[in-house]
């Protein structure tokens, strides 16, 4: 009976053995495959204990049966690696947020927390790529300077190599300037060149390897990254801006290059820039190019801004007023007194403001009889007073702080003829203060 007992005893501790033993084979094999060399074992009788580590190189791999199994890579570097974090975005907690990529399946996957320069730099097009496959064979994470994947033992002849690739490739020496760099002009993903361009040109300013990458991307596909990098380039990047200002291909690059160059953009440029606008309907080209010729004072130009803003509506005929009051001509008197009373409050308002800055005493009494028939308080009744007060600022004789109380509107103001910044107490209104002088009324 107690032979029959021991047989029986043996029996089970080999019936236990046999899994573990064919998953500790399965792992060495793996490793060996890998010239991975088996440093740690622990074979207790349990299957969920089985646990081993190995050594490929400057990595170490563990293996842990407790968790499905789950093969985890020890990452030495690089330095601040430990705050780098990638994990699928179904598991992101709420409210966390990340900065994206800029590679749109590689977004949806996956959510990235740590420093900016070296997630930039670490997450080229290789590195996505892998990341990208491994997470399509198996739950996988990086946290805590580790590779951490879940995976059944089937699966890691396969999947080991694949972990090991990505771990070296990311402990391999690299500079972030110069990955940077190389993400800016090779990543296939614009986003991506996008980010790493503006990256590189904001902390490594100056250095050689920006100023290449700057200027290989005046010559990039893609017309954004070719904007940005000529105006991170400066003097050097103007003819590239020009040409930008001039293209039909979109709208918001050729706005933003008019706008960046303003006066450095030659006015006949600007002339022909803006009827080519027009001619397309590139709206925001055409009110950079309209302020553009704001800065002009030449007849045709004056005539040019009063035609679109008689022409033109909404933010063409606004923009084209306000460029009206920049020009510095009494010429515009005219053309904003007529717009004050076209039916769009937004051309209205955007002339009233213009004539202010222009205006002569002729406009006054306009601007006052518009504000008197506006409703109380409007911003176009605002802006029509403000516009009186600062024409009669600049009248002959006129100072700073000259101002009366009018006698018809209790709390408002008039600019005084003289004797500046004086007040008096009336003598037949006790209680009311007056500044010495008359005025117009505001």
């Amino acid at each position: 009976m107690a032979s029959l007992r021991a047989l029986v005893r043996s029996c089970l501790a080999w019936i236990r053995f046999q899994p573990n033993y064919r998953r500790l084979q399965i792992w060495r094999d793996a490793l060996a495959a890998q010239g991975a060399a088996v440093v740690e074992e622990s074979t207790s009788g349990l299957r969920r204990n089985l646990r081993l580590k190995a050594q490929a190189g400057p990595l170490e791999v563990r293996f842990d049966a407790e968790e499905g199994p789950r093969v985890v890579v020890g990452l030495p570097g690089p330095p601040g690696i430990l705050h780098v974090y990638i994990r699928r975005q179904e598991g992101k907690p709420w409210g966390t947020h990340e900065t994206k990529v800029g590679h749109g399946r590689f977004d949806r996957t996956f959510y990235v927390l740590g420093p900016l320069l070296l997630r930039s730099a670490l997450l080229d097009a290789e590195t996505r790529r892998l990341l990208l496959k491994l997470n399509a064979e198996c739950s996988f994470e990086l946290a805590y300077g580790e590779l951490r994947a879940d995976m059944v033992d089937e699966k890691i002849p396969d999947l080991l190599p694949l972990l090991l690739d990505l771990g070296q490739r990311i402990i391999q020496p690299w500079d972030v300037a110069q990955r940077l760099a190389e993400n800016a002009q090779k990543d296939p993903e614009t986003e991506v060149r996008l980010g790493n361009l503006l990256l590189l040109a904001r902390e490594f300013p100056g250095e050689p390897g920006t100023t290449g990458a700057l200027r290989t991307a005046c010559a990039d596909g893609s017309l954004q990254i070719r904007l940005q990098a000529a105006k991170k380039l400066g003097a050097e990047g103007r003819e590239v801006l020009a040409e930008l200002a001039a293209s039909p291909l979109n709208d918001d690059v050729s706005a933003e290059a008019v706008s960046f160059l303003g006066g450095d953009l030659p006015i006949e440029r600007a002339r022909t820039i803006l009827v080519q606008a027009l001619s397309r309907r590139h709206v925001r080209t055409a009110c950079a190019g309209l302020k553009t010729l704001g800065g002009s004072t030449a007849a045709e130009d004056i005539e040019t801004l009063a035609a679109v803003m008689a022409r033109e509506k909404g933010e063409l005929a606004v923009a084209a007023a306000a460029a009206l009051g920049t020009t510095g001509s009494p010429a515009v008197e005219r053309p904003l007194l007529l717009a004050m009373q076209h039916e769009e409050k937004d051309l209205r308002l955007a002339a009233a403001k213009a004539l202010g800055r222009v205006g002569t005493e002729a406009a006054v009494m306009p601007l006052k009889e518009a504000a008197e028939g506006s409703l109380p308080y409007t911003s176009f009744r605002r802006a029509a007073r403000q516009a009186v007060a600062e024409i009669q600022s600049r009248l002959p004789g006129a100072s700073p702080g000259q101002l009366s109380l009018t006698e018809d509107e209790a709390g408002r103001l008039s600019l005084a003829s003289d004797l500046a910044g004086q007040l008096s107490l009336p003598a037949d209104e006790p209680g009311q203060l007056s500044f010495s002088g008359g005025g117009e009324n505001l």
